[in-house]
């Protein structure tokens, strides 16, 4: 007795079923015209490792698949590339602020404890301030501490 071998055919149950594997193949029935059906065949000899219908068929439906779903694609991946650089620039910006604040705060305890140890008066901080506004501004924040050094001895 010959076995027969059988191919299943495609229902909804079938295709949620999570068992079947995704590789496996299902019967279908497709109405192609004759035109359709001699461009198919002339496609078999045409592309690499084509045997049937069956694939030229399923290539058929890849490439159309991608054409048609490419702008989405596109669109999906800007949007994606655009919330992760969102994200990224905003991590950064907080991990900007954070060493912001920390260098603030270690800045001022510097100040503070210079300021006691040289015993500067306001009158004296406050020269000092408008020199340091004066020279962050006109050298663009680039301050150049032999410079300052220089200028401290020659006052």
């Amino acid at each position: 007795m010959e076995e027969k071998l059988s191919i299943p055919t495609v229902n909804a149950k079938k295709l949620k079923d999570g068992s079947i594997s995704m590789s496996d193949k299902f019967q279908i029935t497709a109405y192609l015209q004759k035109e359709k059906i001699i461009k198919v065949d002339s496609l078999i000899s045409l592309i690499p490792d084509t045997k049937s219908r069956s694939n030229v068929i399923e290539k058929a439906i890849d490439f159309f698949f991608a054409y048609t779903t490419s702008q989405m694609s596109q669109d999906y991946l800007c949007g994606v590339f655009g919330a992760k650089m969102e994200g990224l620039v905003g991590n950064l910006t907080s991990r900007i602020s954070k060493s912001n604040f920390r260098n603030a705060v270690e800045s001022d305890m510097t100040n503070r404890m210079l300021s006691t140890v040289f015993e500067i008066d306001r009158n004296k901080y406050d020269k000092l301030r408008a020199k340091a506004i004066q020279d962050v501004k006109r050298t663009n924040g680039s301050i150049d501490i032999l410079e300052a050094i220089n200028e401290m001895e020659e006052d």
